[in-house]
């Protein structure tokens, strides 16, 4: 019983207010109409006023607080058929810039042996030195080989080898000691397959000569999503995930974060499109777009990696976010934008019925008052009557 109340369209329910209500106001315009034709001084002073409070309700109606929990910016307009790899996103741009962080162990050491020219400088000098000593100490021998490789590329007429920790270091040459320091092993977000646990750290690379000592590094998480997607889904064959990254370059975090969710949303709303079809009676404009709200509300995000790079102009910021895209949360989602459409369509549907209602009730008020009055006012009051139902309208519609 209460849900066919709730369902009943709040004009009839207040049905005997608004006809007293109505009542007043086409009196209150048919009189105001006969002292205008009268003294035309009262139209200036009643326009004067329409000026001060129409432009009060339309900025009180206009203004919406913003939300507390809102993070990001609803997407925009790109479209998922440019989801491609951008500039930013390149093989190889950690290569060529000095990042903040890490996706894994072996590119914060690659990364080391590509930036190890400054501290060599310090304690070696402006000359180049003939060989470098790697020390392998407790590490795989695979980590420290491509440590050499890059400083290879940095000093290619230089030759390395790898020695343990007892081998002398020649005055012509660097001895350098890599150290993984500040380990911490956390519970992989995405948590199935293999890796469950995913660990932090600091590589440290220690470069030695003679008497000196230099010293850089760099931090690392493990992501091997974003290392190696393709070895990542290998793992986990049960699993459905997709990379959404931020598709330039930003120059704040919060902008990489926007870029990389509304990727998201493209890419998501796009995948709702193609495999899972529209319910009948579902307006496609109601259930195509995805918005933040979609993909935070409903999970989608399993991980991200936020990263920053040291360029010339300044610093830049990407970030990729790891979208879990299963079946499962496409079908919730499915059901959500339905919801969604429904209680837009009963929207529409009450406001409709509330209109035709008060067109309805104003023509009664206004055969009433005209049978009343012997048609003595009848242009009055169908002037009255129009202007009264326009402004019900434009009132609903806001």
């Amino acid at each position: 019983m209460m849900l066919m109340i709730h369902m009943i369209p709040k004009v009839f329910i207040m049905l005997p207010v608004l006809i007293l209500f109505s009542f007043a106001v086409i009196g209150v315009i048919v009189l105001l109409i006969k002292l205008c034709s009268k003294r035309p001084w009262i139209v200036v002073i009643i326009a004067l006023g329409l000026l001060l409070i129409v432009p009060y309700f339309v900025l009180v109606s206009s203004y919406r607080p913003a939300s507390r929990n809102a993070e990001v910016t609803l997407p925009s307009t790109l479209p998922p058929s440019q989801q491609t790899t951008t500039s930013i996103w390149l093989p190889g741009i950690e290569d060529q810039f000095k990042a903040n962080i890490y996706p894994s162990k072996l590119s914060a050491v690659r990364s080391l042996g590509l930036h190890i020219a400054e501290p060599v400088k310090q304690v070696y000098g402006e000359v180049s030195p003939s060989g470098f000593i790697l020390f392998q100490g407790a590490h795989e021998r695979d980590l420290i080989e491509d440590f050499g490789k890059a400083i290879s590329k940095t000093f290619p007429d230089a030759k390395w080898t790898i020695a343990p920790e007892t081998v002398a270091v020649q005055p012509d040459e660097v001895g350098i000691r890599i150290d993984i320091v500040n380990v911490h092993t956390h519970p992989a977000p995405w948590n199935s397959g293999s890796e469950n646990e995913m660990t932090t750290g600091t590589v440290r690379a220690s470069v030695l000569a003679a008497d000196r000592q230099a010293s850089m590094s760099a931090e690392f998480v493990d992501k091997p999503w974003v290392e190696d997607f393709s070895g990542f889904l290998n793992t986990r064959p049960n699993s459905r995930f997709i990379i959404a990254k931020s598709t330039e370059s930003c120059m704040t975090e919060a902008e990489a974060n926007n870029k990389a969710v509304e990727n998201a949303c493209n890419q998501v709303a796009d995948m709702l499109g193609q495999t899972l079809p529209r319910k009948p009676g579902v307006p496609v404009s109601f259930t195509k777009p995805v918005d933040s709200t979609d993909i935070l509300e409903g999970n989608f995000i399993l991980d991200r990696f936020v990263q920053s790079l040291e360029g010339s102009a300044g610093k830049i910021w990407r970030q990729a976010l790891l979208v879990d895209a299963s079946a499962e949360k496409l079908k919730n989602l499915a059901h959500r934008k339905a919801v969604i459409a429904r209680a837009r369509k009963t929207g529409f549907a009450r406001m409709f019925f509330s209109i035709v209602g008060l067109i309805v009730l104003i023509a009664v008020v206004y055969a009433f008052l005209n049978a009343a009055t012997k048609g003595y006012y009848v242009w009055s009051l169908r002037i009255a009557g129009v202007v009264f139902a326009l402004v019900v309208i434009i009132l609903l519609l806001v």
